[in-house]
């Protein structure tokens, strides 16, 4: 019998291509856990392949993952694994958090994008880093007056740097730039500007260009 051509119009590399397959059982032939309370998440290699540099290696490998088709993922924010698959299925993901992760406590609201950005990067994702990149702004301009900003600071700096993830250090440092009679007064702030070195290296030098009129 003959085989059945695919339409022409599929584009494999879009992510709404998959959609309905989001964490569907049917078809599924990869399974992957999620952070320490190993939530299962029904995968396809189909789509994970097509989609995802970093998974197409992984099952041309030969590596022990490429032969069970399980793959752990334990270490890293699991909702934020939940947003990256989510992206690598409909092309887009929600700040909310998933019901399937009950057990599993949400970043605060400025670290949801900033780690996905970060799982984006290990990926291979750009297009996820540039969505990731825009919802950070936009939580930055909603929050940037929550105490965890220091602590942002820290995470986007030592994880991030100044080439190929320059886009995050520019958001917050022109967040806080926007802001900075606000934030200079605080101990925690001060504090940060005398750990982070090159925060406040790339702070300063916004400040001197706005100051010119060139920033």
């Amino acid at each position: 019998m003959a085989l059945r051509t695919l339409p022409g119009e599929v584009d494999f590399k879009s992510g709404t291509t998959f959609a309905s397959l989001f964490n569907n059982a049917q078809y599924s032939d990869v399974t992957i856990y999620l952070g320490e309370s190993k939530v299962l998440f029904a995968a396809h290699l189909v789509v994970l392949g097509t989609r995802c540099p970093y998974f197409d290696n992984m099952f041309r490998s030969g590596f022990k993952e490429s032969i069970t088709k399980e793959i752990s993922f334990e270490k890293d924010s699991s909702h934020a694994l939940w947003r990256a698959l989510c992206y690598i299925y409909t092309g887009d993901y929600s700040d909310e958090p998933s019901e399937a992760l009950t057990f599993e406590s949400d970043d605060l609201e400025l670290f949801k994008h900033l780690r996905v950005f970060a799982l984006a990067d290990m990926l291979r994702l750009d297009d996820l880093k540039l969505i990731a990149c825009k919802k950070f702004e936009h939580q930055l301009e909603q929050h940037w007056i929550s105490d965890t900003l220091p602590d942002c600071v820290r995470e986007v700096y030592s994880t991030t740097n100044n080439f190929d993830s320059k886009g995050m250090r520019i958001a917050i440092v022109n967040a806080v730039a926007s802001h900075k009679e606000e934030l200079v007064h605080k101990r925690p702030f001060q504090d940060l500007i005398r750990e982070v070195g090159d925060f406040a290296v790339d702070l300063v030098l916004k400040i001197a260009k706005k100051s010119s009129g060139w920033g």
